[in-house]
């Protein structure tokens, strides 16, 4: 057989065995989707319902407190508020006070561990490097928390000042993997390494598609306390126990850490809809490439045959 043959059917061979591998990818990357997809659905619940509870106890805690002032109720006097003397949380109100001076900014930066995921990675990167650059340009100084090895990796060689990294977050994280991340992003805001921190991250939309979000995570100032917020829950009675203090000093530490974490799950469902997206168009390639070859070792062998057929004809008419 001549090797322009043998070579085709040892590419056919190599293609359809790549092939495999990126069927595989694709189904263990659609499991992987389907349990970060079910598991960020329920916790985009419970999300929703702690922020809701943490933005009406202290909107009803901010207007009682303006009221016994005798102050106005207006956003002005809301934005003034002394969440401490509010709230007698101590240390804790320093998680919702905002600063008067912001001189760093931290970005918690959620990239992956791998490659073959499309253009997952590089598309957090190419934002978040927009970000860095707005920075710059207003002088502001930032601090880089990196979730996954891509962006830590890449931020480093840019000479960006990575202050923390972690490259540990399995595919299907669960709470418990989070909160170091959560304890350190708290200890290093309240111990100044910045002023406030947010979160960069893909949002997943649906398999095909994403989108970069960018949500401020502290201070939290940003439930939706005001006049209206206020005023709609003043007159509401809540069953507390012990006390408001007590229970905002517990749930304020854990909307960031269900903010935090949330924010993880959806990238990581991000990333494996990417992925399975990018491993689905590899295979679909596969076929098209076995198709192409298979056509040109068809061809090949058409013409060696003819090749044969008029070399024996051409020897039987010299015969004659």
């Amino acid at each position: 057989m001549p090797a322009s043959l043998l070579e085709l059917k040892k590419k056919i061979a190599s293609v359809k065995q790549t092939g495999k591998i990126t069927e595989a990818m694709r189904m263990v990357s659609a499991s992987k989707l389907n349990q970060t997809e079910k598991r960020d659905e329920g916790y985009t619940v419970y999300n929703n319902h702690i922020r809701q509870t943490l933005s009406r106890l202290m909107s009803a805690e901010v207007i009682n407190h303006l009221h016994k002032e005798n102050l106005v109720v207006d956003e002005d006097s809301i934005s003034k508020i002394d969440y401490e003397n509010v709230f007698g949380l101590g240390i804790v109100s320093n998680l919702v006070q905002s600063r008067k001076e912001i001189k760093s900014t931290g970005y918690l930066v959620i990239t992956g561990d791998r490659g073959l995921v499309g253009s997952y990675n590089s598309a957090v990167i190419k934002n978040m490097m927009g970000l860095v650059q707005d920075a710059k340009a207003e002088h502001k100084d930032i601090k880089i928390l990196a979730i996954g090895s891509v962006g830590a990796e890449f931020f480093k060689k840019n000479n960006l000042n990575v202050v923390y990294e972690n490259n540990a977050i399995s595919d299907v994280p669960t709470f418990e993997e989070i909160l170091p991340i959560v304890s350190t992003a708290i200890k290093m805001y309240l111990n100044g390494v910045y002023d406030e921190l947010y979160v960069c991250y893909t949002h997943h939309v649906n398999t095909l598609s994403s989108a970069f979000r960018v949500e401020k995570m502290m201070p939290i100032n940003n439930l939706d306390i005001g006049v209206k917020e206020a005023e709609a829950h003043k007159d509401l009675e809540y069953d507390i126990e012990p006390d408001v203090n007590t229970v905002l000093t517990t749930l304020i530490p854990q909307f960031i850490r269900s903010g935090i974490y949330g924010a993880i799950l959806d990238a990581k469902t991000a990333e494996h809809a990417s992925s399975m997206t990018a491993m689905q168009s590899a295979t679909d390639n596969v076929d098209e490439l076995v198709s192409s070859l298979t056509t040109k070792l068809n061809r090949a062998r058409q013409a060696e045959i003819t090749t044969e057929i008029t070399e024996i004809v051409s020897g039987a008419n010299a015969l004659k």
